[in-house]
């Protein structure tokens, strides 16, 4: 099993096909988060990177970064059913995790309380829960 990751400045729409079934199998997108392919290449040619996680030629993960220059956001960070607890997500994690090193950022990523696997994940990887806080957001 080999696992490979590539950054993506830009995506073509073959390839956002196949992010966003991912994104679908695993439940992380909806059509409130406007997660078409027009604001994900917005996002893009502004700073933003899509981390695409391959086993061997299949892609099996993804992670979508922005930033704030303070700050790396990870968003939509899924891996295929199929392909979970075969450490793609903590590869994922890891290149994620080097970007915000290389820039100077601290990282920062919503998870749902009820992510369990996603939430053992994140710990082992150094994320703490942002005691005090609540997530607000304002759609439409």
């Amino acid at each position: 099993m080999r696992i490979s990751i590539r950054s993506l400045n830009s995506l073509d729409e073959p390839t956002f096909e196949a992010v966003t079934r991912i994104w679908a199998e695993t439940g992380i997108t909806n059509t409130a988060r406007a997660d078409d392919l027009a604001s994900v290449q917005y996002n893009l040619a502004h700073g933003g990177l899509m981390l695409l996680a391959y086993l061997n030629a299949e892609l099996a993960g993804t992670a979508w970064l922005s930033h704030d220059f303070r700050r790396l956001y990870i968003h939509h960070m899924a891996v295929a059913p199929q392909w979970q607890n075969r450490g793609i997500g903590r590869r994922l994690m890891e290149e994620a995790l080097h970007v915000a090193a290389e820039h100077g950022w601290q990282a920062k990523l919503e998870v749902h309380r009820d992510n369990a696997a996603a939430r053992h994940l994140y710990a082992s990887c150094g994320f703490t829960d942002l005691e005090g806080y609540v997530t607000m957001i304002r759609r439409g």
